[in-house]
């Protein structure tokens, strides 16, 4: 055989053999020069292998002769560039017949796997596809994934479940900064507040005050009872509009409350995640709140709004719970006087009729036990029988005395007492003289033409009466202190009788009567004059009811100085006619309402 081309013209170093077919196949060249260059062997020249092919084409068999190739594989790249260096021979001449010229084809054999092309590796693999249906999928059929449901699954009379929802595959980094997020965005969530409906009812303990103050407390200050309560109907609604009033009310009702009374116990049982120590730091709270709301309007107000009379209502009765009353009370009263002089209503309302009807009245209720100090002797009334322009006298009130006028008469006899007590300290002598006498005679004169204005049978009516008794006892009780009697016993038994009346008049009031809100200023004075031993069980009861009914510390303060008057009576003693004195020596400034 003869040595074979190489590509480049040259001959080569070692020797080909060809494979030799049998006779029965053909000659034709296997290989064809279409095929392209990347995966195909060099081609021989054509006129040597038509030679061997007539040569051999007689002989049945042939032996196999192996061929040595190249060991190192040919690069794709390599060979198109080969090609494109290929040197087309000159066909040999011959003298029979010309054979056309042919297109040499590359060495060696075709690749098993041929590298593929850039064009192939740009296209995407398609494999196996998961966005089927859910019907399909598990029934492991083909999907024509038609949305919103195949028609594969119609075809077949079976429900197309639909598709699942898409999910983008994501890295261990991005997967880690989601979670992140989303921690972040719970905390944040969690830690958002909604703002609370009722300025200063925050806590589970504001929420027991202001029921106590609704269902309770609002209905035992005025003889109207729950369902036409001022301290509900009006302060509470101003109350939604003035934060400071809400902290009094709030404050007032928590220091009314008795944690160790039937009621308290209650309320703590019905309320078992708070307790006495946090109750008492929150109702500090509201005082301290209040306070400073109070002060702040005061400061910053021309004209007093109606929440600063409120508030300074909500004052006022929260002495009544002092354990230890110092006359804090009497701040408020004061500066109420104050306001009004200075600062007058430019129109009577409800609510201006309502405020002026309550600092009167514990304005004169308070002369009963208040003590004037120093040279201040004498009330700052004005000696004159007329109302003032601001006080009415209306069909229904809800305190009484005020409207009614019946106060006028207290404050006389109050003004009398304290010249009384004047002359006393001063030696002076006659301590009773006529104008002393005289004014007894006409204050004696308009007690017992005062009538209530309430009809006969009203509880009201009875509440009337029984002040009107009180009046006469404090009166009598004024003129005839022990260094004019020389304790000398009533040969009429005047004083006697009028406290047995009074005594017949408390005993008609039931224990849930609102009246029992007015109870107890009668009760002591009329105590005051109780000579007689028999005449003391009932009024203990008596202020025992009111203490039942108003749940106030005030009772207990008031009954401890009774005691102290009935010790001294006993004993013969002149000071027990100046109980306002014996309260103050005790250190119990209080309000007997």
């Amino acid at each position: 055989m003869e040595s074979r081309r190489s590509v480049d013209g040259s001959e080569s170093s070692s020797s080909a053999v060809t494979v030799v077919t049998s006779a029965t196949s053909s000659c034709t060249d296997p290989w064809s020069s279409s095929i392209s260059n990347g995966g195909w062997v060099e081609e021989e020249e054509e006129d040597d292998w038509d030679h061997e092919c007539e040569a051999q084409r007689g002989d049945d068999d042939m032996m196999l002769v192996p061929k040595l190739e190249p060991m190192d594989d040919i690069d794709m790249a390599d060979l198109s560039d080969v090609k494109e260096g290929i040197i087309p021979e000159t066909p040999e001449t011959s003298s029979s017949t010309s054979t056309p010229a042919q297109v040499k084809r590359p060495r060696g054999r075709p690749r098993k796997h041929p590298k593929p092309s850039p064009e192939a590796l740009a296209k995407v693999a398609k494999g196996r596809s998961k966005t089927g249906c859910i019907t399909c999928r598990r029934r492991k059929k083909k999907c024509d994934e038609t949305k919103p449901g195949c028609t594969n699954c119609e075809k077949n009379s079976v429900i197309c479940e639909g598709y699942p929802e898409k999910t983008t595959w994501k890295s261990g980094k991005e997967k880690g900064e989601e979670a992140r997020l989303r921690r972040a965005t719970s905390i944040t969530i969690s830690t958002m507040q909604l703002p609370y409906l009722v300025h200063g009812v925050e806590t589970e303990g504001d929420r027991m005050f202001l029921h106590h103050y609704i269902s309770r407390l609002s209905s035992i200050f005025t003889l109207e009872g729950e369902n036409d309560s001022a301290f509900r109907n009006i302060l509470l609604p101003m109350a939604q509009q003035h934060s400071g009033l809400m902290h009094s009310i709030l404050a007032l009702s928590s220091k009314h409350i008795d944690y160790t009374s039937p009621y308290g116990l209650q309320i703590l049982h019905e309320h078992p995640n708070v307790d006495v120590k946090m109750l008492e730091e929150r109702s500090q709270f509201h005082h301290d709140e209040a306070f400073k709301e109070l002060t702040c309007r005061k400061s910053e107000e021309v004209a007093v709004s109606p929440a600063t009379y409120a508030q300074m209502i909500c004052f006022v009765l929260q002495t009544l719970s002092d354990k230890k009353p110092n006359g804090s009370h009497r701040l408020h009263l004061q500066y109420y006087q104050k306001l009004i002089q200075e600062n007058p209503p430019a129109e009577e309302t409800e609510f201006t009729k309502f405020i002026h009807e309550f600092f009167q009245y514990h304005i004169c209720a308070d002369q009963l036990i208040h003590l004037p100090q120093g040279d201040v002797h004498f009330v700052s009334i004005p000696d004159d029988w007329n109302l003032p322009t601001t006080v009415l006298q209306p069909s229904a009130v809800r305190l009484l005395g005020v409207f009614d006028g019946l106060f006028l008469y207290m404050s006389k006899i109050t003004n009398l007492r304290n010249k009384i007590r004047h002359n006393m300290e001063h030696n002076i002598d006659p301590v009773i003289d006529y104008r002393a006498f005289y004014a007894a005679a006409e204050i004696d004169a308009g007690i017992r033409e005062w009538t209530p204005a309430w009809p006969a049978g009203d509880p009201r009516d009875a509440a009337g009466m029984l002040y009107r008794q009180m009046m006469w006892i404090y009166l009598w009780r004024t003129i005839n202190p022990p260094q004019v009697t020389n304790w000398k016993p009533d040969p009429k038994n005047k004083i006697k009788q009028a406290v047995d009346d009074g005594l017949e008049l408390l005993s008609r009031f039931g224990a849930r009567d609102p009246s029992q809100t007015l109870i107890l200023a009668p009760a002591f004075v009329i105590g005051c004059a109780a000579f007689e031993e028999y005449q003391r069980e009932p009024i203990r009861k008596a202020i025992s009811v009111v203490k039942s009914y108003m749940e106030y510390k005030n009772t207990d303060t008031a009954l401890e100085v009774l005691e102290e008057v009935w010790r001294l009576m006993d004993a013969h003693d002149e000071q027990s006619w100046d109980w306002q004195s014996i309260a103050h020596r005790m250190g119990m400034d209080f309000l007997a309402t």
